[in-house]
């Protein structure tokens, strides 16, 4: 393939530099690719989008080619995810999704999303950011209590917000609701950065968001968070009760990690792992992390299957309520 006579030297140097990390890429690299795509299934802003883009150098560094993130927003994610389920399974395509959405997408019948579980290849997970329910800081709303009062008192119509039908944020919102027995003007957004525009320009009224996506807003005293969705109250938000606290016993947030297409070969998949695993583990990455308020929780393929196939079965039963009653759309 090359064009011109080169240096015995300088193949030499270009070769000890490659071999480490492309060796188990050859296939790709014959055809002349050296770029790894790290597909983003959501618009820019949202927390998503940070962490891939927060990752992207270290791995580039770690894989020794150029990682280019490319936002592939629609249909709550589908869109993205169904094109890295169709691609080359070289190791030059993966995604950074966001659990739950992606197994809800394939459990909801009328998503007809074009793939399952079994149509990726389980790289790494790398963070769990658990959600909050907030405000626009001039909201008169100051807990749980006084919005429930509110949307009690609006029949029907308050207005929240979340980032895509049956992410995490629309099933806390699905489940708030049924303990509170009240019901919401539910507004579905495509992404956070969307629904982040919305509340802070008043056509939502709440929102639920990781913390990690709402932090920048919170720290600039845009937003107010009124409610944790952790067990414990989040380090990041100093002073904010948790749901349960409130009353309201509900656990949910925001799982980001990083697929293949299935049919990698498994020393791609280790060698694309390894790199992501040294990536996130650095001192920087994990500082870098603690600025956007996302806790990093690492597992590696093994274990982010584990946690996969666990959460498909415990969504499985609601999300096929939720599509008996329409509650999907």
């Amino acid at each position: 393939m090359m064009t011109r006579p080169r240096s015995t030297a300088t193949l030499g140097r270009r070769a000890l530099l490659a071999l480490p990390a492309l060796a188990p890429m050859r296939g790709a690299l014959a055809q002349g690719s050296r770029t790894l795509e790290l597909i983003v299934p959501y618009p820019p802003g949202g927390g998503n989008d940070t962490g891939a883009r927060a990752l992207a150098p270290l791995l580039e560094r770690e894989l020794g080619i150029p990682v280019v993130v490319q936002n592939r927003p629609g249909a709550g994610s589908q869109i993205g995810m169904a094109q890295v389920a169709r691609a080359r399974p070289d190791g030059l395509t993966i995604a950074y999704g966001l659990w739950p959405q992606t197994t809800t997408l394939y459990l909801d019948p009328s998503r007809q999303a074009g793939f399952t579980r079994e149509s990726f290849t389980p790289l790494a997970l790398h963070a769990t950011d658990p959600g909050a329910i907030v405000v626009r800081a001039d909201s008169p709303l100051r807990s749980l209590a006084d919005m429930i009062a509110a949307a009690r008192s609006r029949r029907d119509d308050f207005r929240m917000s979340d980032n895509g039908v049956l992410g995490h944020e629309h099933l806390a919102s699905i489940r708030l609701q049924r303990l509170a027995g009240v019901a919401f003007n539910q507004v579905h957004f495509n992404g956070a950065g969307p629904a982040l525009t919305a509340l802070l320009g008043g056509q939502t009224e709440a929102a639920i968001f990781a913390v990690g996506t709402a932090s920048a807003q919170m720290r600039q005293g845009a937003m107010r968070a009124i409610a944790v969705l952790a067990p414990q109250e989040s380090p990041f938000l100093p002073g904010v009760p948790t749901a349960r606290a409130q009353g309201y016993d509900i656990v949910a947030g925001s799982t980001r990690a990083f697929v293949g297409p299935a049919g990698m070969p498994p020393e791609v998949q280790a060698r694309l792992a390894g790199a992501l695993e040294r990536a996130i583990r650095t001192p920087e990455h994990e500082e870098r992390m603690r600025q956007l308020s996302i806790p990093i929780t690492y597992l590696g393929p093994e274990g982010f299957a584990a946690y996969w196939a666990q959460e498909e079965r415990e969504l499985r039963p609601l999300i096929e309520e939720l599509a008996r009653a329409g509650q999907t759309q």
